[in-house]
């Protein structure tokens, strides 16, 4: 395969989704899209720390294998999906996280209860109804419920997450995660916890894509 980038960005993103708790065992993936328009995608069944350059897989949209000696991840067809139907994702990380997972057994959505989430996930997140892993039907599922949201709970599976960048859909990811737990401790309290409403969130989203996050790009 050759040297790439994002190859680099990728394994990084392993670790910082390893270190962070949001995957266990060898479950989840990670991808780019390329500038070619093809994906460099996580294999299947690698540890992550173990993983190398070379075990990442290159694909086109149609799921071919392009470059690369492994089996590209298992949930390849949802990778695909997301980016043929979302022009502004680059990146996507998919985590089998513990109270993304709890939600995705329990509720049916999880509401936006503070500032950091609606910026960064910029609306309600939805769960999908159950389809197989792996399959097209769960893909097609997944982008139905997503919308143009950046984050989605796959029903009794896990999350999937996405953004312009490596670190947008990491950032995302982690941030589903905190909505799923925040919100699975508020029922324990209320019932009825206070949530964000959907203008709140449009409002919050704006200022964070108008200005927080491009004076975080500008730091970079």
């Amino acid at each position: 395969m050759t040297k790439l980038k994002e190859s680099i960005q990728i394994l990084q993103a392993c670790e910082d989704i390893k270190e962070s708790n949001l995957v266990f065992g060898t479950w989840g993936n990670v991808s780019v899209l390329l500038e070619n328009g093809n994906l460099l995608i996580t294999p299947s069944g690698i540890p992550y720390d173990s993983m190398r350059e070379e075990d990442l897989v290159i694909c086109d949209m149609d799921g071919n294998v392009l470059s690369g000696s492994q089996n590209p991840s298992s949930e390849l067809k949802m990778h695909t999906t997301i980016y043929k139907f979302r022009s502004d994702v680059k990146a996507i990380v998919h985590t089998h996280s513990l109270y993304a997972s709890i939600v995705s057994a329990a509720l049916k959505e999880v509401p936006l209860l503070t500032e950091d989430l609606a910026m960064t996930i910029g609306g309600t997140i939805k769960v999908t109804d159950y389809k197989t892993p792996g399959t097209q039907e769960l893909a097609d599922e997944v982008v139905k419920e997503l919308g143009n949201v950046n984050a989605v709970i796959l029903s009794n599976h896990g999350q999937a997450a996405v953004g312009p960048t490596l670190d947008d859909a990491i950032l995302a990811a982690v941030m589903c995660e905190k909505a799923c737990m925040l919100y699975v401790k508020s029922l324990e309290i209320n019932k009825s916890p206070r949530v964000l409403s959907e203008d709140e969130i449009k409002k919050l989203r704006s200022t964070y894509t108008d200005f927080y996050r491009k004076l975080r790009n500008f730091k970079e």
